[in-house]
């Protein structure tokens, strides 16, 4: 793939799985820059475990799309995005095609790969890329990441925010992530979020609970690492209070697939899913 930019395997597979919603706009031509060779061995592993796993990330990342999309279109004033560990995502490309008008700025925060996201967004959309900051931080050091924030000159803590957190609680303690969470909670309760998490077990359906363990267990081997961090509905409301978060909502596998389908194919009920996006203010 001429000029494109190989992804390490894990981040290939989540974008293998999810391409199929970037077939057109500048989030079309973003995903043609991207290599995504290194993925295939993982897909393959999980393809055997559960054929249709692409309609979980893209029921999540059209989701995640579609509350941020609603957010933009409710608010008053100029918003900001700010997308934590935003690793490949064209998401940011999204809403500003969507709601140019209503978003001050996009800043993206990850630990690599942000001079290089910088560059294709530059290329693909640079229109765009002008409200766009790609930015080095390592969520796991939240002084770093609010200095970083504001070494921008773009970042306004007076101005409503949305924080996008996605595919991230999965890696870190409720600890790490209500701190990092906790910078943008705000007297006013202006900011919004937008976050996903996985269920325990306990709480999935127990014919449903070979899939959640089976891609995990190909995700662990790749990744080096053993743990995934779960939370009940109940859990998730404690770790977001802590960070000073209100009016906390959660939304099952079966809603998403609904609304973005409009059919209840793989996910009749609550029961049947495994990952909960959820909503805040703060």
């Amino acid at each position: 793939m001429t000029g494109s930019q190989e992804l390490e395997p894990t981040a290939a597979l989540v974008m293998g799985w999810a391409r199929d919603l970037y077939k057109t706009g500048c989030a079309s031509r973003f995903c043609s820059r991207l290599d995504l060779s290194a993925g295939y061995r993982m897909k393959q592993e999980c393809d055997s475990i559960c054929p249709w796993y692409p309609e979980v990330m893209m029921n999540r990342k059209w989701f995640i799309r579609h509350l941020a999309t609603e957010m933009l279109a409710d608010s008053h004033d100029l918003c900001q995005v700010i997308i934590l560990a935003a690793g490949k995502s064209p998401l940011a490309l999204e809403l500003l095609e969507i709601h140019p008008e209503r978003i001050a700025s996009v800043i993206e925060t990850d630990i690599a790969w942000m001079e290089e996201k910088q560059e294709i967004y530059r290329s693909v959309a640079p229109g765009a890329a002008e409200k766009i900051r790609c930015l080095h931080a390592d969520i796991y050091q939240s002084k770093e990441t609010e200095q970083a924030l504001y070494g921008t000159g773009m970042f306004d803590p007076e101005i409503p925010s949305i924080i996008v957190f996605e595919g991230i609680s999965y890696y870190l303690s409720p600890a790490i992530s209500s701190r990092i969470l906790s910078l943008f909670s705000s007297e006013s309760r202006q900011n919004r979020i937008i976050l996903d998490s996985l269920l325990p077990c306990r709480l999935v359906r127990d014919d449903r609970r070979y899939i959640s363990r089976g891609i995990w267990r190909v995700i662990h081997r790749d990744c080096n690492f053993r743990h995934t961090i779960t939370y009940s509905p109940e859990e998730m409301a404690a770790m977001l209070s802590t960070a000073g978060c209100e009016e906390i909502r959660h939304h099952s596998m079966d809603e998403m697939e609904r609304l973005r389908t409009g059919k209840s194919r793989y996910f009749p009920t609550g029961h049947d899913g495994w990952i909960r996006i959820t909503t805040a203010r703060m």
